[in-house]
């Protein structure tokens, strides 16, 4: 499939998710489920075999799409193709049958400096004890990839995702947007993990150093940006916010270098962030109303840009607050 090809799916995709309400997406998992259920059974995200840097294009396009309707969907769609790709970048012999099912991710706590989850060898497998936090998509995945330390290894397994002995699932917190996730924590007291649920083995420090480098967050900043100029009526404020947001989509989609990246996911945050924030006070009063798309918008922005932020990012946000 080629760039035009996927172009048309997406459009196909999109005029499918429009019968669905995107506020009660973000409320309720019910109806996310069911957004999910669309993409999913559709063919966009077939393309997890492409090399990163193709991927990367078509996941440009695919965010774009997706944020347009709901960024609830979104968040969970970039969970779920992360685990494809962890399974496929590390070769898992059962992926093809893991493909095929809806897949979650409970992997960011490998990246604090101590360990959170820890294990102990016993035959055939591990018990794993600790607390999963922020796992995403609880009654709408059907697995989770979890991570977990072994004597100076992180490793990552597949799970099914539902209560179990020494797997318990605790009641999804309140959020302020994407309580549609029904994120939840869960407490792992000797979890047992066969051996041939191993998908990855890799040194401590291994997560950190790739999640570095991945524009995720940025195509959904992008996204959200794009879509919110559809909402804006000041034309001076879209064709000024439309330039910047162009210039930046090519800085990022052509750097591989982590500092760039780094220092364009804040430009490119405190560029939309202000888009929408002057939209709304220029089409006046209505924009608090829920069903206006401009408000969600807002509220998801610091939904993606709070997911993933390590130290040297705070760091860098609060330098650039400091110095405005």
């Amino acid at each position: 499939m080629n760039i035009k090809e996927y172009k048309l799916n997406l459009q196909q995709l999109s005029d499918s998710l429009k019968e669905f309400d995107s506020n009660r997406a973000d409320s309720d998992y019910k109806t996310l489920n069911e957004m999910f259920k669309v993409v999913y059974k559709s063919d966009v995200l077939n393309i997890t075999h492409l090399e990163k840097k193709e991927q990367d294009l078509f996941k440009l396009e695919l965010f774009t799409t997706l944020t347009k309707h709901s960024g609830t969907l979104a968040f969970m769609v970039i969970q779920n193709l992360a685990a494809h790709n962890i399974m496929g970048k590390n070769n898992y012999p059962n992926k093809e049958f893991y493909f095929n099912q809806k897949c979650g991710i409970a992997i960011n706590h490998l990246r604090a400096p101590v360990t959170v989850v820890d294990s102990i060898k016993v035959e055939g497998g591990y018990l794993l004890n600790g607390t999963l936090t922020w796992a995403s998509g609880y009654e709408i995945f059907d697995t989770l990839l979890i991570g977990f330390h072994h004597t100076g290894e992180e490793k990552e397994a597949i799970s099914a995702f539902k209560p179990k002995d020494g797997f318990a699932i605790k009641p999804a917190e309140e959020t302020f947007i994407g309580f549609g996730l029904n994120t939840v924590n869960i407490a792992l007291n000797n979890y047992f993990v066969e051996d041939e649920k191993i998908v990855s083995t890799k040194k401590i420090g291994n997560y950190t150093k790739n999640k570095s480098a991945s524009k995720t967050v940025h195509f959904c900043i992008y996204g959200l940006g794009i879509n919110a100029l559809e909402h804006i009526k000041d034309n001076d404020v879209v064709e000024y916010a439309q330039t910047k947001l162009l210039a930046i989509k090519e800085q990022f989609i052509n750097s591989s270098d982590i500092d760039e990246l780094d220092a364009l996911r804040i430009e490119l945050f405190n560029l939309v962030l202000e888009s929408v924030k002057t939209g709304m006070i220029l089409n006046g009063g209505s924009s608090i109303l829920s069903e206006k798309p401009l408000q969600r918008i807002y509220k998801e922005l610091i939904m993606f840009n709070s997911n993933g932020l390590n130290n040297t990012l705070k760091s860098l946000f609060k330098k650039k607050f400091l110095e405005n």
